[in-house]
């Protein structure tokens, strides 16, 4: 869960003349809702870390809603302090060193697992079923999943965890694939056998591809009997900076869930995948 936003310290009495009062638009400091420097200071390390490049004065003013002086300022406080870096030859900003050395730091402490384990257990939660962060394994071109968090219906099947599992089968697997290279694809179909649930042989490149590509187009993927017996999942794909890391995965018998609600659980499990994928350094 968000913690609350960081608004600096108390303010203290108000100079003789002042307006009494947080700044509630583009007042005298420009500025719009959050108005305290601390809380200034960390929206415009999001700006400049969604940006992906050098920023202008104008751009940073615009995305915060600041005045341009303000936004100027703001800029040269964050360069004092190692954040931010002038670029002297056009006039435009970009990360500083202490950024990266922090960002650096909590990459390498934090896990997408970790970071994932919070979402698991609120979709559980919100759907009285079973759900799974599936982490994408590159070096084995396969999926295992990491996190899982039960509502109060038990499941009949084993859900193995930190075991790796196929791309090709399943709802969780299909959510990753579709968004990998067509070569890379291409090359874990031809290694893959038959459906672990019904023995059914995998399916030719230019099936697969279309089913992917729906896949795509809706934003989640749904399997039945794929990987186990009379199991339906529900998945949605998770990015980070470096691109797909990893799945959300409701799995519940076919049964238990009705056909008609699946399309608007598929559509609530994206939307908390997107959400998830912005927490990770996605640009999506």
């Amino acid at each position: 869960m968000a913690a609350p936003p960081v608004t600096g310290q108390e303010p203290g009495p108000a100079a003789p003349g002042a307006k009494a009062g947080n700044e509630t638009g583009k007042g005298a400091a420009g500025g719009g809702a959050g108005t305290g420097t601390v809380s200034r200071a960390l929206m415009l390390l999001s700006v400049l870390a969604d940006a992906g490049g050098e920023v202008t004065v104008k751009y940073v003013s615009e995305a915060m809603q600041l005045s341009p002086s303000t936004a100027h300022r703001l800029l040269h406080l964050m360069k004092d302090e190692g954040y931010v870096e002038a670029v002297p030859h056009n006039r435009t900003y970009v990360v500083g060193p202490m950024f990266y050395r922090v960002a650096a730091k909590v990459v390498g402490s934090v896990s997408p697992v970790t970071m994932a384990r919070p979402v698991v257990e609120a979709l559980a939660e919100r759907f009285d079923e079973t759900v799974l962060f599936g982490l994408y394994l590159r070096t084995e071109q396969a999926m295992s999943f990491a996190a899982r968090a039960d509502g109060s219906q038990r499941l009949r099947y084993q859900i193995d965890i930190d075991k790796p599992l196929s791309l090709v089968w399943g709802a969780s697997g299909k959510a990753i694939l579709a968004h990998l290279p067509k070569a890379t694809i291409a090359a874990i179909l031809s290694r893959e056998g038959a459906s672990p649930a019904t023995g059914r042989p995998a399916p030719g490149i230019d099936q697969l591809m279309a089913e992917l590509e729906a896949i795509r187009a809706r934003g989640h993927a749904v399997s039945e009997s794929e990987k186990l017996p009379d199991a339906r999942g529900i998945a949605a794909p998770v990015f980070s900076a470096s691109g797909v890391c990893g799945c959300l995965c409701l799995t519940s018998p076919k049964q238990r869930i009705a056909s008609a609600s699946v399309e608007a659980i598929g559509a609530e499990i994206a939307r908390a995948a997107h959400d998830l994928s912005r927490t990770l350094g996605a640009s999506t």
